[in-house]
């Protein structure tokens, strides 16, 4: 898939989601499809999204329950939406973002700075609210994100070894 076009999905689903909430995310779910289906790694794309969706969940499911952060669009443990961007996040590691799986250093600053500044983002354009000060929000998050993230990069890397040394696998 070209990587223009995988980010480009993948930015569409966050806004339609960010700015539609649950409504939004019905919108954003065929896109998740066509993401999947375009994938020449359906296989690994499919279980990086039930990984990524799974820690989600418990991740900003934690963060919710403690009080951390809400949302404008109800849902337990999160919200439909954000499942949704969970989801879409998978399409990433093997595509646009394929580049960084053996680049841990990247890894570890890309989710240090990416992860928060999404949250941020989905925070300013109104579909969260922090309930912790700014700059505690982003550093709780940064710590999160830095070790998430360099971690499905990490599954990523291992699928792609796994996908080599078997070359009927079709995914």
């Amino acid at each position: 898939m070209n990587p223009f076009i995988n980010v480009g999905i993948n930015q569409v689903i966050w806004f339609l989601c960010v700015l539609g909430g649950n409504a939004g995310a019905f919108f954003a779910l065929p896109l998740l499809v066509a993401n999947i289906v375009l994938s020449r790694h359906r296989r690994a794309d499919l279980q990086m999204t039930g990984l990524l969706l799974l820690s989600g969940v418990f991740i900003d499911g934690i963060l919710q329950t403690i009080g951390f952060f809400s949302f404008t669009s109800a849902g337990f443990p999160i919200p439909l939406w954000l499942a949704v961007i969970w989801a879409a996040l998978a399409a990433l590691p093997h595509h646009s973002l394929a580049w960084m799986k053996k680049r841990r250093l990247l890894s570890v600053i890309f989710g240090a700075f990416g992860g928060p500044l999404a949250y941020w983002a989905g925070v300013r354009l109104g579909a969260a609210t922090f309930h912790w000060p700014l700059l505690s929000s982003l550093a709780l998050l940064a710590v999160v994100w830095a070790f998430l993230w360099t971690g499905v990069m990490a599954v990523a890397a291992r699928q792609t070894l796994h996908q080599a040394g078997n070359p009927a696998s079709p995914g």
